[in-house]
């Protein structure tokens, strides 16, 4: 869990919802009669994938900016939360997977499995190893695993760039995570790659979109915007209006209006999104503005909550569910009936996985380890220590009132 208690950015939470949804339906297709516009902006659901890797950088920052490097059993407290929170359920889905091929006779592929099972599968250039044969979305997982094991060592660079330059540090650090990825996408761009199947170990689905580390600059950005959080704190509220007005035009802008061309294409699996998602964070963070106001809603933050066993376990129910091939070729009413039936399953069952698969064992792996991870030589602190860092967001955000971050 977090060193310290941290007010909950409940809207943060609820834009969690918002990705994994873009997901799902990406991945459910709609139906064929809804208008061109409306089928390209559904068919963006995979930047919820780059917007998963901005909103790690940024609650991890959030809970843990005095991690400082390898600091013995603090740095183990912080990578078994991280593991309790993603590989039981996670591992759970790869079970299903494995059982379902055995029952059906075909080849578990032990090598893939074993790749899958580490979470290094989506280091591979084989696209069957890394999206194929197994649970396809968990790729992200792995980089996300990378993004763990850096963490430590990232974020006491990242906090004392701020201490000594102060947000227009943390600005900049954005800008140049923005350039590493400009200057990545162009060299593909140029010398053709981003054009090649995905299936292409050269391709830019390959790298620009599947590899970790060119995924490194998104994550950083996001330590980065959790650093300008208490800024973005003191703003209007008119100019939060306004910030989340821009972004949801551009997002929506982009997905119904983009032109085409695998250029475009390429620069949606990050590039596009570093700065607008960067404001949108920092402006959601503070709990004003419309859309901070409906992703704080009850609905939103429950279903952003369960997002990440949404987006673990939707893909396989996909195509467990019968119905889901009415979605394309119905007539009708037909198409958004079955659409409907099939979100509100997916909903179900991953509510169903987070209460009873991913939460018992995230607390039962917390519970077992802490006699290894508990500092003996040092009492518990009466209360806990507000970071200095985040100080002015606890007092904006909660009006004074004490909040309790739960994990």
């Amino acid at each position: 869990m977090a060193e310290e208690n941290r007010p909950v950015l409940t809207a943060l939470t609820g834009l969690r919802a918002v990705a994994a949804i873009g997901v799902v339906i990406s991945h459910s297709g709609v139906p064929a009669s809804l208008p061109e516009h409306l089928d390209k902006i559904a068919h963006y659901g995979h930047i919820g994938v780059p917007l998963f890797f901005m909103l790690s950088g940024v609650v991890l920052a959030y809970n843990y900016a005095h991690l400082s490097g390898w600091q013995g059993r603090r740095t183990v407290r912080f990578y078994l939360a991280r593991i309790a929170r993603v590989i039981p359920l996670y591992w759970a889905v790869i079970a299903y997977c494995a059982v379902y091929l055995w029952i059906q006779g075909r080849d578990n592929h032990n090598w893939a499995l074993i790749q899958n099972l580490l979470a290094v599968q989506t280091w591979s250039g084989d696209l069957r190893v890394a999206m194929g044969w197994y649970n396809s979305p968990g790729w992200s997982i792995g980089v996300e695993m990378f993004f763990y094991l850096l963490f430590p060592f990232l974020i006491p660079v990242v906090a004392k760039l701020y201490r000594r330059f102060g947000a227009r540090g943390m600005i900049a650090l954005i800008a140049a995570m923005f350039l590493i990825m400009f200057t990545l996408w162009i060299s593909f761009y140029l010398a053709g790659h981003t054009s090649m199947g995905a299936a292409n170990p050269t391709s830019a689905h390959r790298w620009l979109y599947r590899n970790p580390l060119c995924h490194l600059p998104m994550f950083i950005s996001g330590m980065a915007a959790s650093f300008l959080i208490p800024g973005g704190a003191r703003w209007s509220t008119a100019r939060h209006h306004l910030i989340q007005a821009f972004v949801f035009c551009f997002v929506f802008g982009m997905g119904a209006f983009r032109p085409d061309g695998s250029g475009w294409s390429s620069a949606a699996y990050g590039l596009l999104w570093v700065g607008p998602f960067s404001l949108l964070m920092i402006s959601l963070a503070s709990g004003r503005g419309w859309a901070a106001r409906f992703l704080s809603t009850t609905v939103m933050v429950r279903l952003g909550v369960a997002s990440y066993a949404l987006y673990i376990t939707h893909r396989w129910m996909l195509y467990a569910l019968p119905h889901t091939e009415y979605i394309k070729k119905g007539e009708g009413w037909v198409p958004y009936g079955a659409l409907l039936v099939t979100i509100v399953i997916v909903l179900l069952l991953a509510e169903g996985a987070h209460q009873y698969v991913e939460e018992p064992c995230r607390r039962w792996i917390l519970r077992v380890t802490k006699r290894w991870t508990a500092d003996p030589d040092r009492p518990a602190p009466a209360a806990p220590t507000p970071d200095p860092l985040l100080a002015d967001t606890v007092r904006l955000v909660t009006n004074g009132a004490p909040y309790t971050y739960p994990r």
